[in-house]
């Protein structure tokens, strides 16, 4: 392993930040957070917005990767957000204050999962290819044919965490609805 430049270092720092902060909000959701649907839905949006960038960053280090590994990062992304949002909803509890605020906690194994995920991705990007962290297109042309199948593992691995953290939010929105929608919902339970 080589040493790193300053712009793949900036860019190794900007995400352990991203991964410092979703592990702090993810485990003030396991201890519990009032009910917002723009705090459940920005930090999705913001993370699916990273994932576009990343996947056109990409096609400029690997274009022959149009339009393969994008549809098949893309079908890890939605099918991994199907099928956690039922284990999302079902691993949610819901309170209700008697203020009438509503809030949620998830399970610790849930935040962990994908807390894992993300920080799992951005270590093999930081062992395995630096380069492709750094949202730039490549100088001096093409990576090796291992580091664009690096490259297509640490894609496929932040699709699965994007798409478990759009799934986790879709679930935990599903839960706190149901849970509005019961006319005899306990108050703080």
């Amino acid at each position: 392993m080589s040493g790193y430049t300053p712009s793949q270092l900036t860019a190794i720092l900007v995400q352990v930040v991203i991964v410092a902060f979703i592990a702090r909000r993810s485990y003030a959701m396991t201890r519990g957070v009032p009910y917002s649907a723009t705090r459940l839905v920005a930090p999705a949006l913001l993370v699916l917005a990273l994932w576009a960038l990343v996947e056109i960053t990409s096609t400029q280090l690997t274009p022959w990767s149009i339009p393969y590994l994008i549809g098949v990062d893309l079908a890890v992304l939605v099918a991994t957000a199907v099928g956690i949002s039922g284990v999302a909803a079902r691993a949610t509890r819901v309170d209700r204050a008697p203020t009438g605020q509503w809030s949620y906690r998830i399970g610790f194994a849930l935040a962990a999962v994908f807390v894992g995920a993300f920080a799992l991705r951005l270590l093999l990007a930081a062992i395995l290819f630096p380069g492709s962290l750094g949202f730039t297109a490549p100088v001096g042309g093409y990576p090796s044919v291992g580091q664009q199948e690096a490259l297509a593992v640490i894609d496929a691995l932040f699709s699965l965490s994007v798409g478990l953290l759009v799934g986790r939010s879709v679930g935990i929105y599903r839960r706190v609805r149901s849970a509005r929608s019961e006319p005899d919902f306990a108050l703080a339970r």
